[in-house]
């Protein structure tokens, strides 16, 4: 069943106004904590995987293993790169993104590249206090933004004309321009009445 066979638009009434719209520092931000959190989870999880295998190997005399801080911060950084290359690669928006609203897109519009997700995600590990310029950018374009040539939109999905966006047509879901029964006033209109009742 589609979203407009039973009259529901994927776009928040209230957030229609600002759908593919520049995102803002706070916004962005949460987001990067949300990925950052990810990305911790995905690196203990490998951690206890290995010391797992480590502990059927040797028994009783297993002990954790320990991990410098050199090899902690390159598996970070090379988790959170690959992460967020692979995320912006391929529908241009990661889960801490998805959960905000906010997706990547080049000045034209289009998907970012292999290549041009992969230098943000570097320069994003790299110095992710620069994602701060957008805060003075009048674009809110970060320094990350200017060097590759992108951009962060609020995108729930649907766009103000309408028309479903990349996740909608993956999903097969036909995004309604407006909420049914709404009126241009903004107020609800009961359903029409069926003869019988």
């Amino acid at each position: 069943m589609t979203a407009r066979a039973t009259g529901f638009d994927t776009v928040p009434k209230e957030a229609r106004a600002f759908h593919g719209e520049p995102a803002g520092l706070v916004t962005r931000t949460l987001a990067n904590v949300a990925d950052l959190v990810i990305v911790a989870v995905l690196l203990v999880g490998g951690y206890l995987g290995v010391a797992g295998v480590l502990f059927l190997r040797r028994g009783a005399s297993f002990t954790f293993p320990i991990v410098s801080y050199r090899l902690g911060y390159v598996v970070g950084f090379s988790a959170w790169v690959v992460y967020m290359t692979f995320c912006w690669r391929t529908n241009g928006r990661s889960y801490g993104d998805h959960l905000l609203g906010l997706r990547v897109r080049t000045m034209n519009g289009t998907d970012l590249g292999g290549i041009r997700a992969l230098i943000r995600a570097v320069l994003c590990a790299f110095a992710p206090l620069l994602l701060a310029w957008c805060a003075l950018s009048e674009e809110q374009r970060s320094v990350q933004d200017l060097i590759v040539g992108t951009h962060v939109i609020y995108d729930w999905g649907g766009s103000r004309a309408g028309e479903p966006s990349d996740d909608a047509v993956g999903m097969g879901i036909d995004v309604a321009p407006a909420v049914a029964n709404e009126s241009h006033d903004g107020h609800a209109q009961p359903p029409p009445r069926v003869d019988g009742e």
